[in-house]
């Protein structure tokens, strides 16, 4: 049998102990106003949890310059594993995750977007790499270098390749010959290749090796 109260004004529940406790029973509890909890500590035993809110806000209340705390945001119980998280970081001003090992790691270098992937020491791609019109470059006159595993053989497929000319005949390094272009010379070409132990020489053409061999 349904019952339903009806009061005029506040209504009151205080219990005397300072340990007692109020348990509510019931298959389904609705409150159709706002709810206010004051205590310093919210259990939720739920197995789904549905929220409207497209935004919560964490440390609510919060009066220093930042998060006094040093960090704000979600944590994940893992049992008998290290808890992991992805959290605020006050002390580095970036977001932070944090994958089970103890210890934060910013999610991107910088607040305004990612610009480097320096902090991941075995990136991988998980499909074609598009530069989008840029170039891959390097820093500090450093070698791009383009090794593949064990076997492996550098493919390029789909176009020609362009080499710009070099100003002066690069210097040769060990274990490597090295294939330049330059501005063509007697061979015909403009390319050229040069190792440690033998000087810069350009590879002729067809035509020019004709020539060649009718004269000498």
């Amino acid at each position: 049998m349904s019952t339903h109260k009806r009061i005029n004004g506040n209504y009151d529940i205080t219990t005397l102990g300072a340990s007692d406790v109020v348990t509510i029973t019931s298959s389904l509890l609705t409150v159709t106003g706002n709810l206010t909890v004051s205590g310093t500590q919210t259990t939720v035993n739920s197995t789904d949890t549905d929220i409207q809110d497209r935004v919560i806000v964490l440390n609510k209340g919060e009066s220093g310059t930042g998060v006094t705390g040093g960090t704000s945001g979600l944590e994940v119980d893992r049992g008998s594993s290290t808890n992991s998280r992805i959290v605020y970081d006050e002390s580095n001003d970036k977001w932070s995750i944090d994958n089970g090992s103890g210890s934060l790691v910013p999610i991107v270098q910088s607040v305004t977007g990612l610009t480097e992937v320096v902090d991941d020491t075995s990136p991988q791609l998980g499909g074609d790499l598009d530069v989008n019109s840029q170039s891959i470059v390097s820093a500090s006159n450093g070698n791009v270098v383009i090794a593949p595993d064990g076997t492996g053989i550098l493919h390029v497929d789909g176009s020609a390749v362009r080499l710009e000319n070099e100003g002066s005949d690069p210097t040769g390094q060990t274990g490597y010959t090295t294939v330049y272009s330059k501005v063509a010379g007697s061979g015909g070409t403009g390319l050229y290749t040069v190792t440690d132990t033998t000087t810069a020489d350009e590879l002729v053409s067809k035509s020019k090796a004709v020539v060649f061999g009718i004269i000498f």
